[in-house]
């Protein structure tokens, strides 16, 4: 049986705390928001979620109760092993800008807070110590074979999969009908995704100055590493997230197909990443080039 008492003092106040006490949601997006629009698109989705009355956890049979608490306690477990400690791999390991490092221990702290909810919730609902991990779920074999051979590279490789496929993707592919499930994570969606905006705030500028610092051999030679990383992350983390949309959010927890319609803006969203951190489209796969 899980029991919170058994969490360091340290983090259980925290998770208590946000347990009890939510954030006020305001009518109109916060301004940083407009960092970008699919972001700003997913706080306006849920803010009015909060106020629906849809499914609950307590609206689910047994078995797609236990599917769904394993199911937060793996995205919280995932979410500290892959940006938690991606975060401070990159902070300590590369050379960067004090400004950048403070920014990168910040955003470890803030999607720490988020895993950590994600797993005493899927605990709490579940009666299971998920903060024990779970074995029989491969999701560290799976980040180190897709994730920490890049972000482990070079600076340039974190950027791209912390920055690119961990904050910036998500703010398109983000499902957010499983977390709505729960009572107190619903009420924490437009807070957490504020939250995420708040990070590509200095991502975005910080992967624009690295793109185009250095000789001009330099910042060619870091576009195209950062284009090949980028297709070698879509065709393994990003295709992987999608299979486990498919075969467990819709095919264990029942939820509706249309939420797979969140993958299916790829290519735009990629050019606009691409603009945004200034690759020029002489970079660019040319399969962007053709859908444009």
């Amino acid at each position: 049986m899980f029991d919170i008492d058994t969490l360091p003092p340290l983090i259980r106040r925290d998770i208590e705390y946000g347990e009890t006490h939510f954030p006020t949601i305001p009518d109109d997006a916060p301004g940083v928001l407009d960092v970008d629009p699919s972001w700003k698109r997913q706080w306006l989705s849920a803010r009015d979620r909060v106020k629906l009355q849809g499914p609950t956890f307590a609206s689910l049979d047994a078995k797609r109760q236990r599917y769904f608490a394993r199911y937060l306690a793996v995205v919280g477990l995932a979410e500290l092993e892959m940006i938690v400690l991606g975060c401070s791999y990159a902070a300590t390991h590369y050379e960067m800008p004090p400004a950048w490092r403070t920014c990168l221990i910040k955003q470890a702290y803030e999607d720490m807070q988020h895993a950590a909810s994600y797993i005493t919730r899927g605990s709490k609902l579940s009666g299971e110590n998920y903060w024990n991990g779970i074995d029989d779920v491969p999701y560290r074999q799976n980040i180190a074979a897709t994730y920490h051979p890049i972000l482990r590279r070079d600076l340039g490789g974190f950027f791209a999969a912390i920055g690119l496929h961990t904050e910036a993707y998500p703010a398109e592919t983000n499902i957010l009908e499983p977390f709505a499930l729960d009572p107190v994570l619903v009420r924490w969606m437009p807070n957490e995704i504020q939250e995420e905006a708040g990070h590509l705030t200095f991502l975005y500028p910080a992967m624009r100055d690295y793109l185009h610092s250095g000789t001009p051999e330099e910042q060619d030679r870091r576009k195209r590493q950062m284009v090949a990383d980028n297709e070698a992350l879509l065709d393994t983390a990003l295709s992987a997230n999608r299979r486990n949309a498919e075969t467990f959010v819709v095919g264990k927890l029942g939820m509706d197909p249309a939420v797979m319609a969140a993958f299916a803006h790829i290519p735009e969203r990629t050019r606009f990443i691409f603009r945004t951190i200034g690759i020029e489209e002489s970079y660019w796969p040319r399969y962007l080039k053709e859908s444009d």
